[in-house]
């Protein structure tokens, strides 16, 4: 089955579980509302994870936190739920695929207020503990080779990042101190750590390199909270060291995102009010640094269209590129290994 057919499989599978949800029968029953809180479709097209309920659960069921992968294209399959034996009651979130659609890497709350990363097999036959660490954890991500995992670490963090988290209350001595959110990758096989990123930058989003030696990250130096207006696209070396800066944006940015052949970083740039809030244009950039391209400018719906950038970039002549216009539409499907951008204008 072709991979687009095993796309729209799963999206059709993903909406008659949730339909399933509404009564047979009763004009004025209400429907049973089903929270999922993260999906995710294996690279090959063939399984589906999510985390969420599962067939019979209440919304408020504590199962609505476990981490379930079905198999979409064999008949009278049913979900198979990964986090087991000594996690079988921990929430999980930030559910990722490894490239070759094996494995699954997630945050997995070990303790109370307290997640680690953990890596399982998509059959969930093994689950185990990568990190143990004290802090806030976010946003797992494979390396294309499968052989680490990157993700967002604020050590010793007493909350959650972000603008709209509760603040801790201050008790006994007050002290100023600022907690840095900083790039960290762990072994997937050895479970050695590394915090990668400078102690005085503060990394809001990040994404791998196609051949894994670096990443282009959004950053900004001081506190995350109040910066993050002010952030900055850069590359970072996958050993560490020291940021490039790529491009200064007169606006906000956000979803920092390599072109497939690794000479471009595609983001979305606009006028947003908080971290999270993403909307706006489309831009592609050298991943040395230049001039950064609006390539949704015209675009009246951004949504379809931001899917399919880097299939319309890679197939635009290159007299096009080379002139600086924005790519043509093309009909052409093009294989990709960049994650997708979800959308633009809102």
């Amino acid at each position: 089955m072709p991979l687009q057919c095993r796309l729209l499989a799963v999206s059709l599978f993903i909406l008659n579980f949730s339909l399933a949800a509404f009564p047979a029968s009763g004009a004025d029953a209400s429907p049973a509302a089903r929270l999922f809180s993260e999906t995710a479709i294996s690279p090959d097209g063939k399984r589906v994870a999510w985390i969420g309920p599962v067939d019979g659960s209440a919304a408020t069921d504590a199962s609505t936190d476990n981490l379930y992968v079905q198999d979409v294209e064999k008949a009278g399959a049913t979900p198979t739920q990964i986090n087991t034996k000594d996690f079988a009651k921990a929430a999980t979130e930030g559910v990722a695929w490894s490239p070759d659609s094996r494995m699954l890497t997630f945050l997995c709350e070990t303790a109370p207020a307290q997640s680690q990363v953990c890596v399982a097999a998509a059959d969930g036959q093994s689950i185990r503990k990568l990190t143990d660490v004290k802090g806030y954890l976010a946003d797992p991500a494979w390396s294309h080779d499968g052989k680490k995992v990157a993700f967002l670490f604020t050590e010793n963090a007493p909350r959650k990042a972000g603008p709209l988290e509760a603040m801790t209350p201050e008790t006994g001595v007050i002290e100023s101190r600022i907690y840095e959110q900083r790039l960290a990758v762990v072994d997937v096989n050895t479970g050695t750590l590394r915090q990668i990123s400078p102690l005085d930058m503060y990394v809001y989003e990040f994404d791998w390199s196609p051949d894994d030696k670096q990443f282009a990250l959004t950053a900004a130096p001081g506190e995350g909270d109040a910066n993050w207006y002010t952030a900055q696209l850069y590359r970072l070396p996958a050993t560490g060291g020291a940021l490039t800066s790529v491009y200064k944006p007169p606006l906000q940015m956000a979803v920092p995102r390599w072109s497939p052949d690794g000479k471009n970083i595609a983001f979305i740039a606009g006028i947003m009010s908080d971290e999270g809030s993403t909307g706006g244009d489309i831009f592609v950039i050298p991943a040395e640094g230049g001039n950064a391209r609006n390539v949704t400018r015209f675009c009246l719906r951004s949504g379809s269209t931001a899917i399919q950038a880097w299939r319309a970039l890679t197939s635009a002549p290159e007299k096009s590129r080379k002139s600086g216009k924005g790519p043509k539409p093309s009909s052409r499907r093009r294989k990709s290994r960049s994650r997708p951008m979800l959308y633009a204008r809102r």
